[in-house]
Formats: structure tokens, C-alpha cells, sequence
């Protein structure tokens, strides 16, 4: 048998009858987002020290600058009612804007503003800093509804008496409103957070998936040992993977710090780092302590591998779900096809998701017809139907999966067992039913939301546990491709 390779980004000429692609981990849906205005609320406390620039705005006014009244005798700090989230102050804009994004676009409704209050008091209450700025006489609070006036109130509290920049104490609380008071897929990253944070935990640089989730599967706002920073499944022929990482991996340390108490975003970001320097990171594997050394580069696009494994018998590996995706599927598919094969394997292991219209686009060249995914959100159920000619209605199709396979992964290998019969092999899947969309907010942060849910026709859901393969098999970790394809078709009688 022989496997192809083949870059993805690297656009080939025509006489190799295969287009190569390029791909990305925000989930989307084939629609435009537009920000919503942030209503006002009845009663407001407002918060602003200091006036500053605005950044780039959407259609969200721009922050505004209040004076503090000209006041000498009072002591320690205040917090005065004045403005509500129509015009925030600057500190308070991304409390503003996050809460009218997630009361507008958040997949379930009504918002629960205890819970999401409550949250916002957690993070505010476990937030510490070295760093510290001269109090106001009098702190400006701008809160998006009645319910968040006990936030302002323990916000001057804390500012007064321990000197806390009201900016980041605002972000931790806004961290923690979305990380805890939404669902484990939704998050805030400040402006200082975003770089090296991407693709839901891809560590730029070094090459790894990471996820930290306590034991009923939420999120973690810091690392502990309760909800450790565990490695879900390192990249190919990068880095991560030449040191020797592994997945299961749980990353205790970052040259010689402990991550415990360190929050998720600022553990990952520590990881990726500047992509021309080292990193060391200390890993429980099993009952053993290792370090390893790793020398952080810019990540190589990962690799599409095809090719007949034997007779009537053709492999395919998809790595994630970017735009380029379906034209070489389509290319790779027809040359497979006309080499004669009968059975598919489709290897969907470490495959972190992509945009969900094209793992619908390349669902669409195996089922002739009809629904391939539904979603829902707030607002409306919509079922999305195929979108291209099926060009392999009728292989049998065979699916490797493992904990790696994600999100828009996930819906491919679900709607092909659904809709078309496809036996899944592996371990269970990664376990994400969500959707988000990526807001850029005016602080230069970044609000990943989920705005649907998504089901396979007949209602199944990956939301527990992952979709469950239909034979488990977990292949050992130096296994060639093809061993890993042979192990794979001996799992099924």
C-alpha cells in the first residue's frame, strides 16, 4: 500500500491532480454577526479613575470619560450611582459589552443573572495582583443590571482597602461571569490573553491540545490539583511531539513554576511564549514526574494523508476543517475512487474541528441527500441539509476516532454513522456540541460565545461523554499509519 502526503497551505500544481489545504479551529456559521447595542439598565453604579483613549469601536457607542466630582473630604473609596451601560466608562465596557453580547446571542435564554453575578463575584473575590494603582476618591460603576450592584459594591471594597487596578479586577470578574456562569465552552480572554490562545486550548509554538475541566466536565477558571492542565493530543511533527509529550500528559509547571492557581488562559499563554525561545515543562505521567525541554517554532500546517492502504481498500486523514478543506477532499476522494476503492477510512483522530459548514461541505460528498446536522439555538432550530453532489454515496465507510476528534470533527463522524452507517473505531470523542462565535470587543479582548447547539438528525448529541465508538480500539503510540489502519480493520469482523 502506499500513503500520500500532503501539506496543507501549499497550494500544488494542477498535473498533481491535488489541491492542498489550510485550516483553523473557530467554529462559525455561513452568517454575518452584528454587535448588538447594550441596553441600559434601571439602576447603575458607575466606575471610571482616569480618562482614556477609546479603542476601534462596532456599533456599540464608544466608552466615555467621567470626571469625579471635586470632592476633598472623603475618605477612602465610593461607589456613586451616575451612568448605566449605554456609555460606560472605560473600565467597565467589557462588562457592558459582554453581558448585551450574551443576553442577545447567548444559546440558551433566558440569561440567569444570579448565576451569572455570582460568578463574576467569585472571580472578583480569588483575583490577586502584585500590581497596584492609588484609589480613587470615588469609583465609577456602570453595571448592566440591578443585580450587579453588589459586584460594584465589593469592587470599592477591595480597591480601597488593598489599592486593586479597577482594569484587571474587572476582567477577572468578567472571566469568571463567562467561564463559570455559561457553559464549559464559552469564554473571556483580556486583551493581554488573546495572543498564543487560539483554537480552544492549541498551544502556538509547541504543538499541544490542552484542556483543564473539574470532574463534572466545566471548565476550570485556575488550574489545581482537582482540575489539572492535561495534555488532550500533541500535533505531528511538532515540537511538543520531538520532546516527547504525550497526551495524558498533565502539565504541573512551566520552567519551574507551578501552574497551580495559575488561570487557564495565562497557563496556556505561559506555554506558547516567544516561538524562537525553549520552554521547559515539568508533566505527571502516570506515578512518575518528568521534565522535558521544548524548542517552541512557528507550527508547520498539518498533513493530509491519502492513498490505497490495499486493494479496493483507500485511507484518508482529515487533521481539522478550514475553507480549503472541500475542494481537496473532493480531488483526493475522486482519485481514490477511480484507483478503485470500495471501503473508506476516514481518520479523524487529533482532528480539533473547524469551521461547521465545511465539515457539512465534506459530510455532503458521501450522503446523496437530505439533513446532515441540526442546530439550535435561543431562538430558532435549523436543520442543515446537504450542499454538494455526493461523489461517494455508497463506500463503505469507516471512521478513527479518539479523545482529539472535536467539535466540528465530531459532527462529520457523527452525521456519516448516522446517515450513512459509518463505523466508528476508537475511543470516545472529545464531547463538544457547542458553537461559538468569535466577538473581538472594544478593549482588544475577546468573547468566544456559544450561540447554538448542535444535534445529528435523529437527535444525538456528543454532549456526554463524546460520541462512543462502535469498536474500541486504542492504538499504541509509535504505530506507522499503516499498522494503525491494518489494527483498525482487524477491530471490526
Amino acid at each position: 500500500h502506499h500513503i500520500t502526503h500532503h501539506r496543507l497551505g501549499e497550494r500544488g500544481a494542477k498535473n498533481n491532480s491535488h489541491r492542498h489545504l489550510y485550516d483553523g479551529n473557530q467554529s462559525r456559521l455561513s452568517i454575518m454577526v452584528s454587535m448588538r447595542r447594550l441596553l441600559p439598565a434601571a439602576l447603575a453604579f458607575v466606575i471610571s479613575c482616569a480618562p482614556a483613549a477609546s479603542p476601534e469601536t462596532t456599533a456599540t457607542p464608544p466608552p466615555v470619560d467621567t470626571i469625579p466630582p471635586a470632592t476633598t473630604t472623603t475618605v477612602g473609596v465610593q461607589a456613586v450611582e451616575a451612568q448605566d451601560c449605554s456609555a460606560p466608562p472605560v473600565t467597565f465596557s467589557p462588562l457592558c459589552e459582554v453581558y448585551g453580547l450574551i443576553e442577545d446571542r447567548y444559546a440558551e435564554s433566558p440569561v440567569d443573572n444570579e448565576r451569572l453575578v455570582a460568578a463574576a463575584l467569585t472571580g472578583l473575590d480569588a483575583f490577586t495582583t502584585f500590581d497596584t494603582e492609588e484609589p480613587p476618591r470615588v469609583l465609577f460603576c456602570a453595571i448592566p443590571d440591578p443585580e450587579f450592584e453588589v459586584l460594584c459594591r465589593r469592587l470599592a471594597e477591595r480597591v480601597g482597602e488593598e489599592s486593586l487596578p479597577v482594569g484587571p479586577a474587572i476582567d477577572a470578574a468578567v472571566a469568571a461571569m463567562v467561564g463559570s456562569g455559561l457553559d464549559r465552552f464559552s469564554r473571556y480572554l483580556p486583551p493581554d490573553q488573546t495572543l498564543g490562545v487560539r483554537d480552544e486550548g492549541l498551544v502556538g509554538g509547541v504543538g499541544i491540545f490542552v484542556d483543564a475541566r473539574d470532574a463534572v466536565g466545566s471548565r476550570c477558571l485556575r488550574i489545581s490539583p482537582a482540575c489539572p492542565l492535561e495534555i488532550i493530543f500533541v500535533l505531528q511533527g511538532s515540537p511538543g511531539a520531538e520532546a516527547g509529550l504525550t497526551p495524558g500528559d498533565l502539565i504541573l509547571g512551566v520552567d519551574g513554576e507551578p501552574l497551580e492557581g495559575v488561570g487557564f488562559a495565562d497557563a496556556v499563554t505561559s506555554i506558547a511564549g516567544d516561538e524562537a525561545s525553549a520552554v521547559e515543562l515539568t508533566v505527571n505521567r502516570g506515578d512518575r514526574v518528568l521534565t522535558f525541554a521544548v524548542q517552541r517554532r512557528a507550527l508547520t500546517p498539518p498533513l493530509v494523508e491519502y492513498g490505497l492502504f490495499q486493494p479496493g481498500v483507500a485511507y484518508l486523514r482529515i487533521p481539522n476543517f478550514r475553507d480549503e478543506v472541500p475542494d481537496l477532499v473532493e480531488e483526493v476522494l475522486a482519485g481514490l475512487l477511480e484507483e478503485g476503492a470500495e471501503t473508506i477510512v476516514i481518520d479523524l483522530r487529533d482532528n480539533w474541528g473547524g469551521f461547521i459548514d465545511v465539515s457539512v461541505e465534506v459530510a455532503s460528498m458521501f450522503i446523496a441527500d437530505g439533513t446532515v446536522m441540526v442546530t439550535t439555538s435561543a431562538r430558532e432550530t435549523i436543520e442543515h441539509a446537504v450542499t454538494r453532489e455526493a461523489i461517494a454515496p455508497s463506500q463503505r465507510l469507516i471512521i478513527m476516532v479518539n479523545r482529539g476528534t472535536i467539535s466540528a470533527a465530531e459532527i462529520l463522524a457523527a452525521a456519516l454513522r448516522d446517515r450513512r452507517g459509518a463505523i466508528l473505531v476508537g475511543t470516545a470523542t472529545f464531547g463538544k456540541d457547542a458553537i461559538q462565535i468569535p466577538f473581538r470587543l472594544r478593549n482588544g479582548g475577546e468573547l468566544d460565545l456559544t450561540i447554538a447547539h448542535w444535534t445529528t438528525p435523529a437527535g444525538l448529541t456528543p454532549r456526554n461523554g463524546g460520541l462512543q465508538p462502535d469498536r474500541v480500539l486504542e492504538w499504541d503510540v509509535g504505530m506507522t499509519v499503516g499498522e494503525a489502519v491494518a489494527a483498525t480493520l482487524e477491530a471490526i469482523p
